[in-house]
C-alpha cells in the first residue's frame, strides 16, 4: 500500500538516536616489584566492569606485600572485571586462580584476554561467568585434584589359548562380564568419592574488590562465600572497598553484619588514603571517597592472616 500521508519514515529512529557504546579501554597497574600490567576493560558494562576500581588496586598491593597469602594456594575472585588481583595472585605463585564476573560473553572474553597477556604460567588462571549466590559446583570443579590421583585400569582377560570347547568359551565370557561389572562398580565408587572430595574441597583465598555498593546482593555474596571458602588454616576472604557514595556508607558496612550472621569472623586489616577520589565531582564527603578499606573474613579457628 502506498503511503499517501508521507509517514513511512516517521517511526524510524535516526542513526544516532542511541548513544554509541564506548570503545574498550586500557589501564596500567604497576606492581610493587616494578612490573607493569596492561589491563583491558570493556567499553561499558551494566555491572560496572568497565572501571578499574581502587579496591582492586589496593588488594593487589596487599597480596604482593606478603606473597605467602596466595603462594601455593587456590584463589577465587568474585566480580573480577579486569581481574587485576587474580592476575597478581597468579604471578605471585598461586596454585590455581579462578576469576569470575557476570556471565556475559564480552566480560568473560575480556578477562581471558587479560589472562593471556599477563605472563602467568599456562593453565593457572581460569575465566568463568558466575552469578553471585548461584550454584558454586562449577567453580569448585575447577579446583585441582589430589596430587596422587591415580587411575588404574585393571584389565586382565585370560588368553584362553586352549579354549576350544564351547563350555570354556562361555565360562570366559561370563568371567569377562563379571570383570566389566566390577570395573563399572569401581568406577562409580571412584566417581562418588571424587564428588564427595569435591564437595569437601574449597578455595583457600577469596577476593571481593569494590562489590559492597550492591546492597541488594550482600546475601548472595555471603552465600557464595559460605559455599566456596575453605575452613583450613589461613583460609581467608579479602574484602576491599571504598564507599563511593558516602551517604550510603552504613549500607555498605551492613555486608559485614550479614557475614557475621552466617558464622564468619570479620577483621579490619588495611586502610589507604588516596590523593583524589576515583570519580571527580561526585557529591559527599571527599575523605570517605578517597579512603579504601580492607577486611578479612574467616571461619572461626581459621588462623591469622
Amino acid at each position: 500500500m502506498d503511503d499517501d500521508y508521507g509517514t513511512g519514515t516517521l517511526l524510524e529512529e535516526p542513526e544516532d538516536y542511541y548513544p554509541a557504546t564506548p570503545p574498550p579501554t586500557q589501564q596500567e597497574h604497576r606492581m610493587r616489584s616494578g612490573r607493569a600490567l596492561t589491563l583491558h576493560l570493556v567499553g561499558r558494562s551494566p555491572t560496572e566492569a568497565h572501571v578499574l576500581w581502587n579496591g582492586a588496586r589496593f588488594v593487589a598491593d596487599y597480596l604482593e606485600a606478603e606473597p605467602g597469602r596466595v603462594r601455593g594456594r587456590t584463589v577465587l575472585e568474585l566480580g573480577a572485571a579486569a581481574g587485576l588481583p587474580s592476575l597478581v595472585a597468579a604471578l605471585l605463585g598461586a596454585r590455581k586462580v579462578v576469576m569470575t564476573d557476570f556471565p556475559d560473553p564480552d566480560l568473560v572474553a575480556n578477562m581471558q584476554k587479560n589472562i593471556d597477556g599477563c605472563g602467568a604460567p599456562a593453565g593457572v588462571v581460569d575465566a568463568a561467568g558466575f552469578v553471585w549466590g548461584g550454584d558454586a559446583a562449577p567453580l569448585l570443579a575447577r579446583l585441582p585434584g589430589p596430587d596422587d590421583d591415580d587411575n588404574n585400569d585393571d584389565s586382565n582377560p585370560d588368553s584362553a589359548q586352549h579354549a576350544q570347547q564351547q563350555q570354556q568359551q562361555q565360562h570366559q565370557q561370563q568371567q569377562q562380564q563379571q570383570q566389566q561389572q566390577q570395573q563399572q562398580q569401581q568406577q562409580q565408587q571412584q566417581q562418588q568419592q571424587q564428588q564427595q572430595q569435591q564437595q569437601q574441597r574449597r578455595f583457600d583465598v577469596l577476593i571481593l574488590a569494590d562489590l559492597l555498593f550492591r546492597h541488594s546482593e550482600h546475601g548472595a555474596l555471603v552465600k557464595t562465600i559460605g559455599e566456596t571458602l575453605g575452613r583450613g588454616p589461613g583460609a581467608a576472604a579479602y574484602v576491599f572497598f571504598t564507599s563511593y557514595r558516602p551517604w550510603k556508607q552504613r549500607l555498605d558496612m551492613a555486608f559485614f553484619d550479614v557475614a557475621r550472621a552466617a558464622g564468619l569472623e570479620v577483621e579490619p586489616v588495611a586502610e589507604r588514603r588516596l590523593d583524589r577520589p576515583l570519580f571527580d565531582g561526585d557529591p559527599g564527603d571527599l575523605d570517605v571517597q578517597k579512603t579504601v578499606r580492607g577486611f578479612v573474613l574467616r571461619w572461626p579457628g581459621g588462623g591469622p592472616d
